[in-house]
């Protein structure tokens, strides 16, 4: 029962670990193709462009994900949005008194899930300074530590100093790129982090599965607008 509502949610939770994907995949080196290869021995620095997809996968995901709940809860609560007001005052007594006592009984749970770690990255991100309060450090292999952010970028390329003239050959520059574990967030591991939070939302899709159940049962629910 209720299929069509529970479709959208599960499709925001699908889209949220598409998401997370992005990020893992932003994050490869660049494919061993011919090309790539000969370019590569040839001394030259491919950009893989894994700053600009990275954050923008990230920042997806932090949305994606934090608006599970309000789906969930425009489905099979009572949403209190102003432009919301006139839709659920047509539906029947019935079906606003269930609404109502769904919201009740998510309440907790939701709130929950908003004070979550990447529920205020998202707020952070969407409404205070327009990116999260992510940071990256990347080991240089000459010994550098190059640390960055979604507005600070690190260098795709580091070069050594040579000193001795006979020996400039050696100055080729070479790729800096980060691994998984580099990135930070709240002194926590990045993917550490972001795998708990799909983690967090799956429970929270799971117990509002079993609200529904017990307030609406196979009673018709209206598809919000």
């Amino acid at each position: 029962m209720h299929d069509q509502l529970w479709a959208g949610v599960e499709l925001k939770l699908e889209n949220a670990r598409f998401h997370l994907r992005g990020m893992e995949q932003s994050l490869r080196p660049p494919e061993p193709t011919h090309m790539n290869v000969a370019l590569q021995a040839a001394g030259a620095i491919i950009d893989t462009g894994w700053q600009r997809s990275f954050y923008a996968y990230l920042d997806a995901f932090l949305s994606t994900a934090r608006s599970v709940a309000e789906v969930i809860n425009c489905c099979f609560g009572h949403d209190k949005a102003p432009k919301m007001k006139k839709w659920f005052e047509n539906l029947s007594p019935d079906e606003q008194a269930r609404r109502r006592e769904f919201s009740k009984r998510f309440k907790k749970i939701y709130i929950d899930f908003t004070q979550l770690p990447l529920s205020t990255a998202r707020r952070i991100s969407e409404h205070r300074t327009g990116y999260p309060d992510v940071t990256v450090a990347v080991n240089g292999i000459l010994g550098v530590t190059y640390e960055g952010s979604p507005i600070n970028r690190v260098p795709i390329s580091e070069t050594p100093r040579i000193a001795d003239p006979e020996l400039s050959f050696l100055a080729k520059p070479r790729p800096v790129h980060p691994m998984w574990t580099d990135f930070q967030i709240d002194g926590q591991g990045l993917f550490e982090v972001c795998a708990a939070h799909i983690g967090h939302a799956q429970d929270l899709v799971n117990a509002a599965r079993c609200i529904a159940q017990q307030v609406h049962g196979n009673k018709p629910l209206t598809p919000p607008i």
